[in-house]
């Protein structure tokens, strides 16, 4: 008995250990199978799916005559990837092609089923060269030494890594050899840099492709025992191809058995007028998304879905035929119509460059404003930049981008939009707000008799003054004159708190609500004080928008009911529906139409060369056979330490053509002019800007004059060679 004993416990022990053993393994199959089935699912999914993304095409912009502002070009870059090409069976996949399309046997072979027994068994000489000659207890080793979670050493333990390197150079070698045909020639190739430069050499695209400064850096880190620098696994080696080469490009590659690199559509955006309408447009950056302008502010409209299509390959990397492979169609942008005329815009991108030109102007904008719909129809400002290059763009000429810089050293990009973005003391223009409180409060006629003596306000305060004393002057005489004095006397008198609904009205104390980067609202000192209420009442003390005052006159033009900018005509799908109307937007009404109607009439003075109380300030605006009203204003520059400089100013004059019946308000800011030939002011230099715009407007939009006879004359006695501003030659600013 007792020799049995011993029998039956081992007998027990060996029953345990099979039985723990079994419930090991059973407990990481439940595991595998069960619990973490759903994540092995999907990363052995992952590694047997590859992804195309598919662009969608961008939307266009064009103008409201559907002139077409943008391109899309098709054209595709090169990316490496250097996953798949570190990656050991793919790369063997080439270099067995490689070497067995070389040889007798691949010529005679009859059937493409004879050459993929050659090319399977090349594969397969290659990856056994390549076994790791370990012995158990070098490998047990070296898990204990790296770990098991380190794929660097699961890969060691599979392959020789020596032979492995050897094999990549190889790889390498013959990458560089089948792109060399496409890429010594690409004038678009992307250096180490970054930036562009002419094509490359076998040795560049090798260098780029291995990234040998990374590797030489990890392999002494590594020596060191130090952190080593991650790899890019997507390197862009080319850029601009176009969709012919990119086909042929893929088929050397696959004819080649050649895995990791990518021919990948790559649209690019590009601009008909790239020196036109810059600001409102707006660029898009590397990945066509967009950074400025209309670009920025609809992108979501503009940019579509991009496709995707899935292939499913093996280990190898061969494309495996599946009922289960995915397609999804890219949905392309939408389309915008803009309010935008090229028409008028060309025209006030040539005259306003002849009007800085001439006056030496550095900064400066033109808008133009049909004010029953609040369209903007044609907007600039410089300096500005060329869209498709980004060089800098000013009325003396085009300069490469970071070239010109300003008094402080900071380079100047003309990527401000100075018609939207700036503020800037808007001068003898503000005076029509207390106009229309007074007018439209009843509180005044544009009859009533004002003081125009200068005046203080306020103990210490310096008197308010024009250049001489006009005495005695009307409500309506105080806007043709532009007198400083009287605009204080009518503000005044309307007081404050009236004076500030109307600010209200007329939107001055909001954002501009346009669909483009802007200044916000207007900047007001306090009004409750007295002395900056009357600096107020005439320009001073008040930080304005370009478009902020083109609004307000746009207003008076349409009997005095506010409208909002709009930019955007219509929203159109791509197969040319519709998908938004964009309406005009009516905000409120500021006065009644007979207030507008009245101050219209004052403002039509403004241009008259004769009649009571003399010459307008803007008679330079007139043009015989219309009736033509406006505004001038004269600002001097804010000294960033305070106070005012005495000899720089920033000029304006709103316009409105024809005053009768009202079809455009144009709005030219001229800032910090320096004429040679007259003084610095809005009458002198901003109004005749406007005239020679006004003159080509007519002209395009076959406006009708309200007495033929006299435009006739005018036109045929007008020197039809003559510019209304003489070209200096050009210089660098």
């Amino acid at each position: 008995m007792k020799t049995k004993i011993p029998f039956a416990n081992r007998c027990v022990w060996l029953c345990a250990v099979v039985l723990g053993v079994s419930c090991a393994v059973a407990h990481r199959l439940v595991e595998l199978q069960v619990v973490d089935s759903g994540n092995r699912g999907r990363i052995a999914a992952d590694e047997l799916i590859e992804k195309e993304v598919i662009p969608a095409q961008r939307g266009i912009i064009m103008d409201r005559n559907e002139e077409i502002l943008t391109n899309n070009i098709q054209n595709a870059e090169l990316i490496a990837n250097r996953y798949h090409l570190r990656e050991l069976t793919a790369v063997v996949d080439g270099l067995a092609y490689n070497q067995v399309s070389h040889t007798a046997a691949w010529g005679q072979a009859k059937t493409s089923s004879d050459r993929r027994k050659l090319l399977n068994a090349k594969r397969n000489e290659l990856l056994d060269n390549a076994r790791c000659r370990l012995t158990p207890e070098q490998k047990a080793a070296l898990r204990r030494q790296k770990g098991t979670l380190d794929p660097r050493t699961n890969r060691m333990l599979e392959y020789d890594p020596k032979v492995c390197d050897d094999y990549y150079k190889l790889h390498d070698q013959l990458v560089a050899e089948l792109l060399y045909p496409y890429l010594c020639r690409m004038t678009r190739s992307e250096g180490k840099d970054g930036k562009e430069g002419r094509g490359m050499t076998r040795e560049k695209i090798i260098e780029r492709i291995a990234q040998t400064e990374t590797e030489e850096y990890n392999r002494r880190a590594e020596e060191a025992g130090q952190p080593g620098k991650s790899f890019r696994n997507n390197i862009i080696l080319a850029k601009g191809f176009s969709l012919d080469q990119a086909e042929r490009i893929k088929e050397t590659l696959n004819r080649a058995h050649v895995h990791g690199i990518v021919v990948q559509q790559n649209p690019h955006r590009s601009y008909v007028m790239p020196e036109m309408l810059c600001h409102v447009l707006g660029y898009v950056d590397h990945e066509n998304r967009g950074v400025s302008g209309v670009e920025q502010h609809f992108q979501s409209y503009l940019a579509g879905v991009d496709g995707m299509r899935e292939y499913r390959h093996n280990a190898r990397g061969q494309v495996l035929p599946n009922e289960d492979d995915r397609y999804m169609a890219p949905k392309d942008g939408l389309n915008l119509r803009l309010t935008i005329d090229m028409r008028l815009q060309a025209i006030c991108e040539q005259e306003l460059d002849r009007g800085m030109q001439y006056y030496h102007a550095k900064r400066g904008c033109m808008i133009v404003v049909h004010p029953q719909t609040g369209d903007i129809l044609a907007m600039v400002s410089r300096p500005s930049f060329n869209l498709n290059t980004k060089d800098l763009i000013t009325p003396d000429g085009s300069f490469k981008r970071g070239t010109v810089k300003d008094k402080k050293g900071n380079p100047i990009t003309g990527d401000f939009n100075f018609a939207c973005q700036t503020r800037y003391e808007p001068g003898s223009t503000f005076k029509v707000i207390g106009t229309t409180t007074a007018i439209d409060r009843h509180i005044m006629t544009i009859n009533t008799p004002v003081n125009c003596s200068p005046f203080s306000v306020g103990f210490g305060s310096k008197p308010i003054h024009d250049a001489r004393d006009y005495g005695t002057l009307t409500v309506g005489q105080i806007l043709k004159k532009s007198s400083n004095p009287g605009a204080a006397r009518v503000a005044l008198t309307v007081k404050w708190p009236n004076y500030r609904e109307y600010l209200s009205r007329y939107g001055l104390n909001a954002p501009v609500g346009i669909d483009l980067p802007s200044g916000g609202a207007c900047l007001l000192a306090d009004g409750s004080n007295i002395v900056n209420y009357s600096r107020i009442a005439y320009g001073y003390s008040v930080s304005v928008s370009p478009l902020h005052m083109a609004m307000v006159y746009a207003t008076i033009a349409n009997d005095g009911v506010r409208m909002k900018p709009r930019l955007i005509d219509k929203i159109i799908a791509a197969d040319g529906s519709v998908y938004d109307e964009c309406e005009p937007q009516e905000v409120q009404r500021v006065m009644s139409p007979e207030s507008a109607r009245t101050i219209r009439g004052a403002l039509e003075s403004v241009t008259e060369s004769s009649g009571p109380a003399g010459r307008g300030t803007a008679a330079t605006a007139a043009i015989p056979g219309f009736r033509i009203g406006g505004k001038t204003g004269t600002a001097k520059k804010v000294k960033e330490t305070g106070g005012y400089y005495d000899n720089l100013y920033t000029v304006s004059f709103v316009g409105i053509l024809p005053i009768n019946d009202p079809q455009l308000v144009v709005m030219t800011v001229i800032d910090e002019p320096h004429p040679t030939n007259c003084s610095a002011g809005g009458g002198t230099v901003a109004a005749p800007i406007f005239r020679a715009a006004a003159e080509r407007f007519i002209s395009v939009l076959n406006l009708q004059p309200s007495d033929p006879i006299a435009y006739e004359h005018y036109r045929n006695n007008k020197d039809r060679t003559a510019q209304t501003f003489p070209q200096p030659p050009r210089k660098k600013p």
